[in-house]
């Protein structure tokens, strides 16, 4: 039985264990000098290491990479083992070497896998995957079980080192797996845990490795935009624009939109790509502002039904122009962006501008182009709850991302109090219909492994981000 674990600092090896109360201290002690290093400023963490008993960070084998390693200025090796086949990659693992410690002997752990780039590519990362890890630990602790053991294991930021961390996940006797971070990750971290029958829940939105056992607990815009979408229908509209970045996640809202609007009876009166460039985004503005004049020329008529009653497209005002626009940006883009379409003589008191969680910036509140836009996001007299009870903890505020471990932490101590090991992580569980509740608000996986989400609509105003349209609180019966 493994008791110990290994710190890598530079060419040092710390040996680190985390089976009694005083030995925990010492693992603090380092982990808070590693927070002082990367922020600066240090952290008040009063609640999440408060007993070893709550949550017991546990260490791995003695092999290089293994261990709860926390971001570190030095980037430790991860060995990298090929795969084996389907069926074969549980039997790599002996139980008699699965993490036990002294504490936990008179009761079996729940053992979770975390995999996080605490070392990766840049202090932003290594710096939002220590808050994902502060975000667990909160979960762990709040949540009470003195069973449940996270695992922590470090992905580097690259597809090897995910893998790596994935197999030592199991070897350690993760019974869940949550992360990786990175979609370039996850899919070698997933045909770790496919292969081993363990459920994966990531935080990604790359729908392509989803499903078979693999859950994606992230915000994707295919969600968003049915939510927006569907608000402005019900208030009244149904002809729409869509300007979106020349990209992968621009054709990803663009597929979403189509098919919400078909499935609506909604029109996409005309559709402008450009490149995330201020100069290169001149001429779509200006195409796609041509459609919002009193009279559309048919040859411009994109998704206009030439049966529809009521007029022939020639004349009647602004019958054919849209009537909204979904401009998928964020930050300092969207700023050079919404400002293009009155340049261009859109009516923006008569055109309402649409957006997706990425808008829930309380700078782009002092773009008068983007006064009165509509946007989907995580509720904030939800998310505010959280956000308090992390500062309180750690002194400092949340990244965006560091919900996503909380939640997932929480789901796996929750799935985790099941008394029959080979039932709690079952796809059954994780999938349940009434869903769960967490720090972004209403959630649930769906039998594909994408997830479906309770969010709030958010209006931008000069004052603040206005809430218009609460988050539900349970999903609907027979949905």
């Amino acid at each position: 039985m493994k008791k110990a674990g290994a710190f890598h600092s530079g060419p040092k090896r710390y040996r680190v264990r985390a089976a009694n109360a005083q030995d925990f201290r010492i693992f603090q002690g380092f982990f808070m000098r590693q927070r002082q290093g990367r922020s600066g400023t240090g952290g008040v963490f009063r609640k999440g290491f408060i007993a070893a008993s709550a949550l017991v960070l546990a260490a791995c084998s003695s092999s290089p990479g293994d261990g709860p390693v926390i971001a570190d200025r030095d980037r430790p090796s991860v060995d990298v083992v090929e795969p084996l086949p389907d069926g074969e990659e549980r039997a790599r693992y002996d139980e008699r070497a699965f993490i036990d410690p002294l504490h936990m002997q008179n009761a079996e752990p729940v053992r979770v896998g975390l995999l996080l780039p605490f070392t990766g590519a840049s202090d932003a990362v290594q710096k939002v995957a220590s808050s994902m890890f502060d975000a667990a630990q909160l979960a762990a602790f709040e949540a009470g079980d003195d069973r449940f053991l996270i695992i922590p294991k470090d992905t580097r930021g690259t597809p090897d080192g995910a893998a790596a961390a994935a197999r030592s996940a199991l070897a350690d006797g993760a019974e869940i797996i949550l992360g990786p971070l990175f979609s370039e990750t996850v899919d070698a971290a997933a045909t770790v845990a496919r292969a081993a029958n363990v459920p994966l829940i990531a935080f990604s939105s790359d729908v392509v490795s989803a499903g078979d056992g693999v859950y994606l607990l992230s915000f994707p815009p295919e969600i968003e935009v049915a939510r927006v979408t569907d608000y402005a229908m019900t208030q009244g509209m149904q002809r729409f624009g869509l300007i979106a970045p020349a990209n992968a996640y621009g054709q990803r809202v663009s597929s979403a939109f189509s098919q919400e609007l078909a499935d609506r009876g909604g029109i996409l009166v005309h559709e402008e790509r450009y490149e995330q460039d201020p100069d290169k985004m001149l001429a779509p503005a200006k195409r796609l502002a041509a459609y919002s004049k009193e009279i559309i020329p048919p040859e411009l008529r994109h998704g206009y039904d030439p049966n529809r009653p009521g007029g022939t497209g020639v004349a009647g005002g602004n019958e054919y122009g849209f009537q909204a626009v979904l401009m998928p940006e964020q930050g300092t883009l969207l700023r050079a962006l919404a400002p293009l379409l009155p340049y261009y003589n859109v009516d923006i008191n008569q055109v309402k501008l649409l957006g997706v969680s990425a808008w829930d910036n309380p700078r782009l509140t002092r773009e008068p182009a983007l006064r009165g836009g509509w946007f989907a996001a995580p509720d904030p007299t939800i998310t505010a709850a959280f956000d308090e009870r992390f500062r309180a903890a750690f002194g400092e505020t949340p990244p965006k991302l560091a919900s996503l471990a909380y939640d997932a932490t929480l789901l796996a101590a929750r799935l985790g109090q099941g008394p029959r090991r080979r039932d709690r992580f079952d796809a059954r569980m994780i999938e349940n219909r009434s869903g769960y509740y967490g720090a972004d608000g209403l959630f649930r996986f769906k039998s594909d492994g994408t997830i479906e989400r309770g969010l709030a609509i958010l209006e931008i105003q000069p004052g603040g981000i206005q809430l218009v349209d609460p988050a539900p609180r349970t999903f609907t019966s027979g949905s």
